[in-house]
């Protein structure tokens, strides 16, 4: 097959150029990830598969444009053994000699741990290829749990799918988004994706073979490929690499703010150094936004957007915790970026106790330096172990956290800055009948080791929930502006996320004698399950109550249990899966004590 067409063959692109496709506005960048303008028209062509018309067909038409371009090699299918269909690791050395980005589509095809994208580069190193720094996710299933690896290996960027532009500002550089390309796509298509390439946003593209021999799903007809390429040349686009993006975009900065976290109500902040970043998707109402965690002196907060850094007002509550007062600006944004503030914080943290939890026990009630909680008659006071949060590993505490505790009386906690200052609690427990709680029944107390986020497959650090895996998922999973459902019902962000015969979470808790009821509010995954799977409430192993699969739907609802009778002293609640292929999320639990 000729690798090139004649002109002739070529379509009218006067004809295509007048597709008229709206153009964005620039997107703000107030963190500074953008570290050299995006040119206009800027494209990055990138190549699935190792297919062998990579080779023979689409190097040969960028070479002739002098376009970039990446190929992501997979030994999957027909890799090994059909080089009618595919590469040989001399062609694909071949390609990486001529300058473009080979990068890495995993061994096997599939990419959900780290082991597929390191065998991979085994083979690379086999052939004496350079280590690869992009890749591209198999069938486009992104898993961020493996981004710090990813990151710590020195990739930079990973394509994706999505449809629509990729914008530095705003997707993480382990996530770009692409447009897939094929013979069921017009040449009229693929000009109204790359007519988004404007305004800092670039236009990725992602082809298979051309053709391709063992997919022909994907397939794309090499003379529809021509008018394609031609069309970016005739048009002075800017074609290059996923590799090449690093010289417009700061990989290391996006990595660590990107995307947004939505820890709190309002959104979330992310630390650097000694500069805070504040993310607000939703203003609150009375424009006063605390900062929770941060018992670092907070000093010369403004809009990051504010030329003039006009300083914003700062207070500070008993126990630390400061508040910004956000007067109304031009220098707020809307839709998918949030407005952000930026602070520099100064000296070292005070000693103060943000949180204090006894598992398995109510909340506690700190007023001050008085910390009280009302805990089951069947307590055993002499044997409780209580856990705190400082805000800070330089701040220490005595007793430590997690250490067991007389509390037949009041008990003193001394808490100690890096400075030698310290501040006392006084913590005192009250037997009462009844009294009873699930701690964090909302998920949302979490602590990845000081991270503000975490894989979506791990379990946070003194959530006081244990997990119960069998085999597939499970995890906590922020679902503010992601797919899988709506965000949860009470306001919060976070919400279990379970799929697997037997998978659950459980707390221990201490029960008076008594009758209780159990409420939580439950959702299936939507889009991707027919049913969900059976949801089991448990007592020590026995089942008290079943949601049923076809109560569960891809909304929200509330579900409480019939009263069960508990005997006094300590047991394991447990919610469990049933045995059906869905995924089901938990949120908002709560146990109701009945004379």
């Amino acid at each position: 097959m000729k690798p090139f067409l004649a002109v002739s063959q070529v379509l009218a692109f006067s004809a295509l150029s007048s597709i008229v496709v709206a153009l964005p506005a620039a997107d703000p960048d107030p963190t500074g990830i953008v570290i050299k303008p995006v040119p206009e028209k800027t494209v990055v062509l990138t190549f699935d598969d190792g297919v062998a018309s990579h080779a023979t067909i689409v190097a040969p038409i960028l070479k002739r444009f002098s376009f970039g371009g990446s190929f992501y090699i997979s030994d999957f299918d027909g890799f090994n053994t059909r080089k009618d269909w595919y590469m040989t690791w001399e062609q694909i050395k071949s390609l990486s000699d001529q300058g473009f980005d080979v990068g890495n589509h995993t061994k096997g095809h599939g990419g959900a741990s780290m082991g597929p994208y390191l065998n991979m580069e085994s083979q690379f190193s086999e052939y004496h290829l350079p280590k690869p720094t992009t890749l591209a996710w198999p069938v486009y299933s992104v898993f961020k749990h493996l981004y710090p690896e990813l990151i710590t290996n020195h990739y930079t960027f990973g394509r994706a799918g999505g449809s629509r532009p990729y914008r530095p500002t705003v997707d993480h550089p382990l996530n770009v988004p692409s447009w897939g390309v094929q013979d069921n796509i017009s040449v009229e298509t693929f000009i109204s994706y790359v007519k988004q390439a404007t305004a800092g946003r670039i236009a990725v593209i992602t082809f298979h073979g051309v053709p391709e021999g063992e997919h022909p799903q994907v397939s794309l007809d090499p003379a529809k490929f021509m008018q394609m390429m031609q069309y970016l040349k005739d048009n002075q686009y800017n074609v290059i690499s996923l590799q090449k993006m690093a010289e417009h975009v700061n990989v290391e900065k996006a990595g660590r703010v990107l995307p947004f976290p939505n820890t709190c109500s309002w959104g979330g902040m992310r630390r650097e150094g000694n500069q805070l970043y504040v993310f607000i998707r939703k203003m609150p109402a009375d424009r006063k936004l605390t900062l929770p965690g941060i018992t670092t002196q907070v000093t010369n907060a403004r809009y990051a957007s504010d030329p003039n850094k006009e300083i914003l007002k700062i207070t500070a509550g008993d126990t630390g915790i400061q508040t910004l007062d956000l007067p109304p600006s031009s220098f707020e944004s809307s839709g998918d970026f949030p407005t952000v503030v930026v602070a520099d914080l100064k000296g070292a943290p005070i000693a103060t106790l943000l949180d204090f939890v006894i598992p398995g026990m109510p909340p506690a009630v700190v007023s001050g330096n008085s910390i009280n909680l009302n805990v089951p008659l069947a307590t055993d006071l002499k044997n409780l172990a209580p856990i705190y949060d400082t805000g800070s590993p330089q701040v220490t505490g005595q007793p430590l956290s997690g250490a067991v505790t007389d509390f037949t009386r009041p008990q003193i906690y001394t808490i100690t800055a890096a400075n030698g200052r310290t501040r006392s609690y006084i913590v005192t427990l009250t037997r009462s009948d009844g009294a009873v709680a699930l701690t964090n029944p909302s998920f949302e107390a979490l602590d990845y080791g000081g991270k503000n986020d975490a894989p979506l497959e791990a379990e946070p650090n003194g959530a006081t929930w244990t997990f119960i895996k069998k085999e597939g998922e499970l995890g906590i999973r922020d679902l503010i502006g992601v797919g899988g459902a709506p965000p949860p019902p009470d306001g919060s962000h976070h919400a279990v996320y379970l799929r697997g015969l037997g998978n659950g979470v459980s707390q221990t808790l201490t029960f008076d004698l008594g009758k209780y009821t159990v409420s939580f509010d439950v959702v299936k995954r939507s889009g991707y399950e027919k049913t969900a799977a059976p949801l089991n409430v448990t007592l020590d192993g026995v089942t008290v109550y079943t949601v049923e699969r076809s109560a569960i739907t891809e909304a929200w609802a509330t579900y409480t249990s019939p009263a069960f009778p508990v005997t006094s002293g300590i047991h394991t609640l447990a919610f469990t899966l049933g045995e059906g292929e869905g995924m089901d999320m938990i949120d908002n639990l709560a146990l109701h004590y009945q004379k």
